[in-house]
């Protein structure tokens, strides 16, 4: 399930060229495939430019949830993690929630540049009904927090909306890693095949607007 809070503009697809096969190369060693998948779950948000943090180097405060720090580090490698004992000005805070809707739930803003500034992760203190339990709850959410924005997967790995068998599928693995291989807004419109007409942009190089999002 996806909530977007304040994302404006209108973006009208007028036509799709000649799609290159999945396993072309397009440059990186990154085929084809990966680019759309993150326009897919990541810049088709912001005009087809990159929303990720200005750091691969990433400040979090656990609020000494057990398993949390294991669970972030699961995404160790193109970002790595500083942990700290108060909530971050700018980084990832975790906190505890009651909530009989979801079993966690991510809070990012982001500026239109494409730059995230901060993420606040809400964890159910109720994991009996999670697929998974915390320890994939966790790891999910973390995803979002990085960039990782819906629709969900459905190949059944951990960014399957009720987080599958929590293992991180070669598909998201190069999201990450495509992602925090180039500074935030990144312009990723040469490497897709579709043909846009963008009315209302949404991208800002000088980021004048903060954006908060949400994703479960």
């Amino acid at each position: 399930m996806l909530i977007l809070f304040r994302l404006f503009g209108l973006l009208i697809l007028l036509g799709l060229a000649a799609c290159s096969g999945g396993n072309t190369d397009s440059g990186g060693g990154y085929s084809g495939a990966d680019y759309r998948f993150l326009n897919e779950h990541n810049a088709q948000y912001l005009d087809g430019h990159t929303i990720r943090w200005e750091s691969n180097t990433i400040t979090v405060y656990t609020r000494g949830i057990p398993g949390a720090e294991a669970a972030v580090n699961r995404w160790a490698g193109p970002v790595g993690f500083v942990f700290i004992n108060t909530p971050p000005a700018v980084g990832i805070s975790f906190d505890w929630t009651t909530s009989n809707s979801y079993c966690g739930l991510s809070y990012t803003d982001y500026y239109t540049s494409g730059r995230i500034v901060k993420a606040t992760i809400y964890i159910n203190e109720n994991q009996t009904n999670c697929r998974g339990g915390l320890d994939n709850t966790l790891a999910h959410e973390t995803a979002h927090a990085l960039g990782f924005f819906n629709p969900h997967t459905s190949d059944g790995g951990l960014l399957d909306p009720d987080g599958g068998n929590g293992t991180i599928t070669p598909a998201v693995r190069n999201f990450i890693s495509l992602l925090y291989s180039h500074p935030y807004g990144w312009n990723i419109n040469p490497y897709l095949s579709l043909k846009t007409r963008i009315l209302s942009p949404k991208y800002r190089s000088d980021g004048v607007e903060r954006i908060t999002r949400v994703d479960y």
